[in-house]
């Protein structure tokens, strides 16, 4: 490891400590890190905070939040959980926006990479709550950034792009490279998973389209790599550019990309990353039409002496399952299989084992800064603290169970359940109570459902429900929550939207509804809608705000239906 820079000496009390010689040691591990130096650049930090007296509060949650920021580039996921814990409890005593942003954007991140998607989602929306009180654009792009991730985690890719998307319209205007270049980088890694569900669904349509998207955003974050002089950011831009053109059957592309991802991951120690571009060759020379020399790569990579993690093995075994697969090696392909199911429930095994490290991390952190603070405190305030402890640990327990417990998809429509707007209206009020934003929330419902399903028939309601979904889909913003919460009732949350403006949105629904072509499903079918709108600002619980919507609901349908009522 090269020598720090500046390093202050260990401090006696605060007279010891050289404040500007250590801002500067930390500016230089930064610039270290932006350059590809993850390491490196940790195991100085490590060592900086040692030297940084207690008191130092907004000098060691920077370096935290830093610290956490940057180890889940190395695969150390407890450890950003633990600096991302500490530096948050900091920002929190200190009353800091901006780092408690930075903390909770980290936070989120590794909950989601622990497949703890709610807990993801919900410290990604505090994330952007603080940012946006910070009035800080590089902040608020790398929560949305995050918050994309958490979707992604949650099995919504749909989602996890339209949440960057946002982010990179706002990371475009400002100088921020690095958040930029993961925006450009995370888009491409999700359209090649809608690539991957297109694939399995056979919907040709979808698979062409996200195939290009996962391209076009993979070339664009491959030049902002180049332009960064990153040599890590290079190498997983150009992973997912080869993916992309892989998918795209582009071999002639691909190869030069590929031999250039193989000689940066293997010349500079990526050894995770190596795995990966000798994984890509086989899968290259398999669709070339070599698939024997595409099995003997795999199981090379298998065989080595230092054993690929879960994951990374998950990947070989699929790679040589589908191999053995397209050569009609029909034995051999199953043994591939059957390793792959007991791959599945190993990495099942140690995403709980993880998740319950982290959780304990955060305990462990957050009573450790309990105790130092319960120093000063009376017998109230300590029992009240306690209290307070275990309700967290309560919530925690009740989250872990909804994530076993519910879905959040709605099977007929697609759109998100109930159970998921139950979960995700209170977050949108309550972002935009603190940022001080009007809000609006529509109710929607089928007039005279039941006389569809009656005169028609079951088959014909679900299509009717799916061909609406589409509608409402197509015609508000991928930001605003959409969902069905009923037979044939629908939400919508409009953020930033005044209940006006949602109305004249909501009458242009209408219009589409009615105007809509329904006889494509069965001749003769007429379908009308009516629709409840309150809103303005935010209020303190998302409850009323929904009750204020079923009632405009019921006043739409008791003025006779097919049309549009605010509150």
């Amino acid at each position: 490891m090269a020598a720090l820079l500046d390093l202050p000496p260990p401090p006696a009390g605060n007279g010891g400590f050289d404040a500007a010689a250590f801002d500067r040691a930390v500016a230089a591990e930064r610039q270290r890190a932006a350059a590809g130096a993850y390491e490196a650049s940790c195991e100085a930090l490590e060592q900086l905070l040692k030297t940084c007296p207690a008191g130092e509060l907004q000098r060691r949650a920077r370096t935290l939040a830093l610290l956490a920021h940057q180890y889940p580039r190395l695969g150390h996921l407890t450890a950003s959980a633990r600096c991302a814990t500490e530096a948050l409890g900091l920002a929190e005593r200190l009353g800091d926006d901006g780092l408690l942003a930075d903390a909770l954007t980290s936070q989120c991140y590794v909950y989601a990479q622990s497949l703890m998607g709610r807990e993801a989602l919900a410290a990604g929306m505090k994330a952007l709550a603080a940012a946006r009180r910070a009035r800080d654009a590089a902040r608020e792009a790398w929560a949305l950034n995050r918050v994309g991730v958490a979707y992604s985690s949650l099995e919504n890719p749909a989602q996890a792009c339209a949440s960057t998307e946002q982010a990179l319209e706002i990371a475009a205007g400002t100088e921020a490279a690095e958040v930029l270049f993961s925006c450009h980088n995370n888009l491409a890694y999700y359209w090649l998973r809608r690539v991957q569900e297109a694939t399995e669904l056979g919907d040709a349509a979808a698979r062409t389209e996200a195939v290009a998207q996962a391209r076009r955003t993979a070339e664009q974050a491959t030049a902002l790599a180049r332009h960064s002089g990153s040599p890590f950011q290079v190498a997983v831009a150009v992973s997912n550019l080869v993916n992309a053109l892989l998918a795209g059957g582009q071999l002639d592309e691909a190869l030069p990309l590929l031999n250039e991802f193989g000689h940066i991951a293997h010349d500079h120690g990526y050894r995770t990353l190596a795995i990966e571009a000798d994984a890509q060759r086989a899968i290259f020379l398999r669709q070339k039409g070599e698939p024997a020399q595409a099995a003997r790569i795999l199981e090379a990579l298998l065989r080595a002496t230092a054993e690929p993690p879960p994951k990374l093995r998950r990947l070989l075994v699929r790679a040589l399952y589908e191999t053995h697969k397209a050569c009609g090696q029909y034995r051999e392909a199953l043994g591939w299989l059957e390793e792959l199911g007991g791959l599945e429930r190993q990495i099942r095994r140690d995403n709980l084992v993880l998740q319950t490290e982290v959780i304990l991390i955060r305990d462990q952190v957050e009573q450790a800064q309990a105790r130092a603070d319960s120093a000063a405190a009376d017998a109230r305030r300590e029992r009240a603290r306690a209290a307070h402890l275990e309700n967290e640990q309560q919530r925690l327990r009740e989250h872990a169970r909804a994530l076993d417990r519910a879905a959040h998809e709605d099977v007929l429509t697609g759109l998100h359940n109930r159970r998921h707007a139950e979960f995700a209206l209170p977050l949108l009020v309550e972002g935009a109570r603190m940022a001080g934003q009007v809000i609006s929330v529509a109710t929607l419902d089928v007039d005279h459902f039941k006389r569809i399903n009656d005169n028609h028939g079951h088959a014909v309601g679900d299509a009717v429900l799916q061909q609406l979904a589409q509608l409402l889909r197509h015609r508000l913003r991928s930001a605003d929550l959409l969902a069905r919460i009923g037979g044939e009732e629908f939400l919508a949350v409009l953020v930033g939207i005044a209940p006006q403006q949602a109305a004249e949105i909501c009458e242009r629904l209408r219009l589409a509804v009615a105007e809509h072509d329904w006889s494509a499903i069965t001749p003769g079918l007429v379908v009308r809608v009516s629709i409840g709108i309150a809103g303005g600002s935010a209020p303190l619980q998302a409850e009323a705000l929904l009750n204020r919507a079923d009632h405009a609901l019921y006043a739409a349908k008791r003025s006779g239906r097919n049309r549009v009522h605010v509150d």
